[in-house]
């Protein structure tokens, strides 16, 4: 048997080292342009808003509009009650509002923020994040001592929430128009000087609502970038998405009938 020098397998002539393709970062994620794809119909943001004009609807035909007892026998949130044991009451007051100009304009803010957070979050994390963010309103409002309705501590949430992760994934998130970071923020800044100027305003929901969304969204999985089928199979969300719902439904149990009768 002989024996050579030469290689079994020549290798091609003019074949390099640097001709072996690779798989870059750029390839395994890539870059995402944050309004592809952007639903004009986000069903959760929707659904919650529905949920806030029916319930209107019912303040109005009790009477209980600018009302503080027929405000407080609805469902909003009193610290004395609260103290007592009507926890339900940190949610109930979220789907409560004073007048007609205060359900207008949060109901236009929950649309345009509904819309960007239920389409960079998915449905499943963005309801947890309304319900937490709003609950979190609600318990600094406590501090306050004072009868307080109003979907403006979750709505600041999810003001705070889309800031935080269109900032923690500018890399990879392209936004067409990148002054809507700055002009949330100064949307966020402009209520919170009204809302120091004007007494009625509660201020506190605001402040725990943004507080809370903004931790939430450096902390969650955004769907836009990692998919929304492997963001929903998440234990966590499922978890989160589970006790949202049980939130809801223990609220509504109290909640409802104070609404019927």
């Amino acid at each position: 048997m002989a024996f050579h020098d030469e290689p079994a397998f020549p290798e091609p002539q003019g074949f390099e080292d640097d001709d072996i393709p690779t798989i870059g970062n750029d390839m395994l994620h890539p870059d995402v342009e944050f309004e592809a794809g952007m639903s004009a119909a986000p069903v959760v943001s929707l659904s919650l808003i529905v949920a806030c004009v029916v319930i209107f609807g019912f303040q109005v035909a009790n009477g209980a509009l600018a009302d503080l007892n027929g405000l407080r026998n609805m469902g909003a949130m009193d610290p004395a009650l609260v103290e007592k044991g009507e926890v339900w009451r940190l949610l109930s007051a979220t789907f409560l509002h004073g007048n007609f100009d205060h359900i207008l304009g949060n109901v236009i803010m929950l649309y345009i923020l509904g819309m960007g957070c239920e389409h960079a979050f998915g449905r499943s994390q963005f309801l947890a994040l309304y319900v937490v963010a709003g609950l979190c309103g609600s318990l600094l409002s406590l501090t306050g001592g004072r009868v307080s309705v109003g979907a403006s501590g979750a709505i600041f949430g999810l003001a705070g929430a889309l800031v935080a992760t269109l900032w923690r994934h500018r890399a990879r998130l392209h936004v067409r128009d990148r002054r809507i970071g700055l002009l949330l923020v100064a949307w966020a800044a402009y209520q919170l000087v009204i809302g120091a100027l004007l007494p009625q305003v509660d201020n506190r929901a605001h402040f725990g609502g943004l507080i809370c969304g903004t931790v939430l969204g450096l902390l969650l999985h955004p769907a836009v970038l990692d998919g929304r089928i492997e963001v929903y199979e998440r234990g966590t969300t499922k978890a989160a998405l589970v006790l949202a719902v049980a939130a809801l439904v223990g609220t509504g149990v109290f909640f409802v009938p104070r609404l019927l009768g």
